[in-house]
């Protein structure tokens, strides 16, 4: 694939004039795809000159309707590159400068441009990848250090932004993805997304390999470590609420293809008890309300986030927006209002 990638955009700029442009449609949405689109496109002799999202011929087709998955393809604009030695750019420079900051600022300007399509977070993703690589095309060689900056440098960067962006707009502004453990953050940012319903596991693997975050799959419980998310398969049959045995110890279960987050009542009760990030904490919170009200919940709140009691009704906030039932809702609200 790779080899032929190379042929296809060696021959392309022996036919092209020095003026033309090469255009193409580019569908994929990992990261290592647009590795070897990039890398191909680079060492051939071009430079992304323009990249953005357009509505893909199946954005409407039935089994995509109201389905969070990326619908856009990324349409990619090339010119030829100078194929004459040159120095190589700084990826961190003095100052804020650099290619590093380049790509941020570029990532950040497209999004407030994309803000009009109404992209997905999946959309919004996969169309930051194009606004970086272009970047990265137009300073290559790029290096850090000693080292070649790779194309999944400039992506993951992209991430990052697209990240806080992200979480920037579920929060209106309250958190930043540096608030929140990175299971908690991902977590959230999947339910500002598909809310408790089901939705595709190939999207919330792209979704967590553009944040560096490893989706895990665990049999039951386990410690957190830091960059990934636990996953528990979906187990048929009754729970019965007085064992501790029964529940997830994840924040998300897999049926399938699908995943969905776990609700509070759906968890493990030695989780909620020895809760190792703010999701955790913040379902623990609404069991306990359950059981006793505003008292108990915020002793649980007290007892295991002291001083971050703002940052778990920010949570909560986008529990009671995106959980999708009006009764769930509801007792949000009422958990905010007697909390503050």
């Amino acid at each position: 694939y790779e080899q032929r990638m190379s042929e296809i955009f060696a021959e392309c700029r022996r036919v092209l004039k020095d003026n033309g442009i090469l255009t193409m449609m580019f569908t994929h949405k990992t990261q290592a795809a647009w590795e070897t689109l990039t890398r191909a496109l680079i060492e051939n002799g071009w430079i992304i000159s323009s990249s953005f999202p357009v509505d893909s011929e199946f954005a409407a087709a039935l089994n995509q309707k109201d389905l969070a998955a990326a619908a856009s393809s990324i349409f990619l604009a090339c010119r030829k590159r100078t194929m004459t030695e040159r120095e190589p750019a700084v990826w961190n420079g003095f100052g804020g400068t650099g290619v590093r900051q380049e790509i941020r600022q570029a990532v950040a300007k497209s999004l407030q441009q994309f803000s009009v399509l109404h992209l997905n977070a999946v959309d919004e993703m996969v169309a930051s990848y194009g606004s970086a690589l272009k970047v990265l095309s137009e300073n290559w060689p790029v290096i850090d250090g000693d080292d070649e900056v790779t194309p999944i440098q400039a992506m993951r960067e992209a991430s990052a932004v697209v990240a806080q962006y992200q979480m920037t707009h579920i929060t209106n502004g309250q958190l930043t993805v540096n608030d929140l453990h990175s299971e908690a953050g991902i977590t959230l940012t999947l339910l500002g997304i598909y809310g408790t319903e089901y939705f595709p596991y190939d999207d919330a693997l792209s979704l967590s390999r553009s944040l560096n975050i490893r989706l895990e799959t665990r049999s039951g419980g386990y410690s957190n470590e830091e960059a990934m998310i636990g996953i528990n398969d979906e187990r048929s049959g009754r729970r019965q609420s007085g064992d501790d045995e029964e529940g997830y110890y994840a924040p998300l279960v897999k049926k399938g293809s699908k995943l969905r987050l776990v609700l509070p009542e759906e968890r493990n009760r030695r989780r909620l008890e020895n809760p190792q990030q703010e999701w955790d904490i913040m379902q623990g919170m609404i069991c306990k309300y359950r059981e006793g009200d505003a008292p108990v919940a915020r002793a649980y709140m007290q007892k295991y986030a002291a001083g971050k009691e703002a940052i778990l009704l920010a949570m909560l906030k986008v529990w009671a927006e995106n959980c999708g039932k009006e009764a769930l809702r509801k007792e949000a609200q009422r958990m905010i209002f007697d909390l503050k």
